[in-house]
């Protein structure tokens, strides 16, 4: 599956997750190295303790991929703050530009995430673009 160029996870990502309950969604973005299957790469998020100051946390995440299942684990680089690693795993979308599925703290927190590839958004948009242009009669 490594050939497949869809199936490469390399690249700028945005995305959100969400905690449960009544706490809003958090965005995030994440810049992946993927070899063969295997990832590595940085997300950058909101320091929601921040309080409207504008700090940011940061996180290194290690993963894999395999078909079109990817799971990975997110550790903060402040570890006295953030001290466990989140867990995700999720599905890839077949076009290779979008991942869904859960995040868990074990034993505490869990949700719901979603990340979209930066280029397969422009891709979309362009897509969505051509259809609305009318074509002139001819």
């Amino acid at each position: 599956m490594s050939g497949d160029p869809g199936s490469d996870l390399s690249g700028r990502w945005t995305g959100m997750y969400n905690y449960p309950g009544p706490f809003p969604p958090v965005a995030f973005e994440a810049e992946l190295q993927d070899i063969a299957g295997c990832f590595t790469g940085t997300i950058s998020e909101p320091d929601e303790a921040s309080q409207g100051t504008g700090g940011s946390l940061h996180s290194v995440v290690e993963g894999q991929r395999q078909g079109s299942a990817v799971t990975f684990a997110k550790i903060y680089d402040n570890a006295e703050r953030r001290p466990e690693p989140v867990f995700y795993s999720g599905t890839i979308q077949p076009d290779g530009n979008e991942i869904s599925g859960r995040w868990e703290i074990q034993g505490q927190w869990s949700g719901t995430f979603l990340m979209i590839r930066d280029s397969g958004v422009a891709e979309a948009a362009e897509v969505a673009a051509e259809e609305e242009v009318p074509l002139p009669d001819g």
